[in-house]
């Protein structure tokens, strides 16, 4: 039977139970290798987050979950300063009516949001757990570019890509610099007029950018304006269709999507992983967003996760240590603190409510 080890738990002589392929699909490692030393130290030096041991009866028995503190506080810290720059970014707009491309090109040098876009799993853990003080338009802005930095390594994208996909991630918000905090800031739901008038600041950031120095760059551009496109014409603000929508607009509307599910907000609460990748899924069948990009993020994303710290709704907390990432809608094993194992896709009666640090899970 398989059982899923992190790579840092991985120890030479254990048995591949599936192949171990990058994110290419290449294979690393075949199944029924029995791994050593070297292929360890290959594996350390790939983004593999997981393999799958094949094990006795035995070796699978229930031990206590490991408590391995994942806040990173580096991490936390590089965040801090990139919100601040981001913040600088989007008011400098805001008072002057220009945009600081100085700004914007050390936001995304190596050492600052590059840095966070690194690690997926880490990245989409502090999504989801980080304490957002402060405005939640530059969080959101700022975390759309960072999931954007990390789909952008996923799709095998050129460094030019890359760049210009976390530029548009990180500019969809910038239009609604130009709208009022109370409308941004209200609680209930929005009027018609409010509704219409949240909506143009895809079209006040597609302006701003056609007078900034990136007016030259179509794909961000397209991007910012796209992102609340659908593909079955069901979006804004051009209801366009198809292949009428670029690239980059497809993108960052999965990518806006997932963060906004990730965050508390005054009037909804978080969810799991499991729940947006439901959404997206859904929108997806039903042709509002493009199945390429959605499957690639779903199955990436998923990999990522795996491993990681999870509550579940009956209040138990745990860790994921199998999930197949081959099915989209796939549900986790989870090891609780108990050392119980619990297959979601059996036991429909509960479910993950939220992706934890282990920090919270102690």
């Amino acid at each position: 039977m398989l059982k899923s080890y992190d790579v840092d738990e991985l120890r030479t002589g254990m048995k591949v139970g599936r192949a171990v392929k990058d994110f290419d699909g290449k294979t690393l490692i075949h199944e029924g290798v029995k791994l050593t030393s070297d292929m360890l130290d290959r594996l350390r030096g790939k983004n593999i987050f997981s393999v799958y041991i094949d094990v006795t009866p035995e070796e699978y028995a229930p031990t206590e979950a490991s408590q391995e503190h994942l806040l990173d506080n580096d991490y936390i810290a590089c965040y801090k300063k990139c919100f601040t720059i981001t913040q600088n970014l989007y008011y400098g707009f805001a008072n002057n009516g220009k945009l600081d491309k100085n700004a914007l090109v050390d936001l995304i040098r190596a050492d600052n949001i590059s840095e966070l876009c690194d690690d997926g799993a880490k990245a989409v853990t502090q999504i989801h757990n980080m304490k957002r003080d402060g405005d939640y338009v530059i969080h959101h802005a700022l975390n759309v570019g960072i999931l954007a930095g990390i789909l952008a390594h996923w799709l095998d994208y050129r460094a030019t890509q890359v760049g210009e996909l976390v530029m548009a991630g990180l500019l969809s918000e910038i239009g609604k610099m130009k709208i009022s905090k109370g409308i941004l800031n209200k609680t209930d739901k929005l009027d018609k007029d409010e509704l219409a008038e949240v909506r143009k600041h895809v079209v006040y950031g597609f302006a701003l950018l056609m007078e900034s120095p990136l007016r030259s760059l179509k794909n961000v551009l397209l991007g910012v304006l796209h992102h609340h496109e659908r593909c079955d014409g069901s979006g804004y603000p051009g209801q366009l269709k198809g292949d009428k929508i670029s690239d980059f607009g497809k993108i960052i509307a999965i990518l806006d999507i997932y963060d906004a599910m990730a965050t508390n907000r005054a009037y909804a609460k978080r969810n799991s992983p499991f729940d947006i990748i439901k959404v997206l899924y859904g929108d997806a069948l039903a042709g509002k967003l493009d199945t390429r990009f959605v499957v690639v993020f779903v199955k990436k994303l998923l990999q990522a996760i795996n491993g990681s710290w999870v509550g579940l709704s009956d209040g138990q907390r745990g860790k994921i240590v199998y999930l197949d990432d081959s099915r989209v809608t796939s549900l986790p094993v989870v090891q609780t603190t108990k050392g119980e194992f619990i297959d979601l896709n059996r036991r429909t009666d509960i479910k993950v409510d939220a992706l934890l640090t282990a920090h919270e899970a102690t």
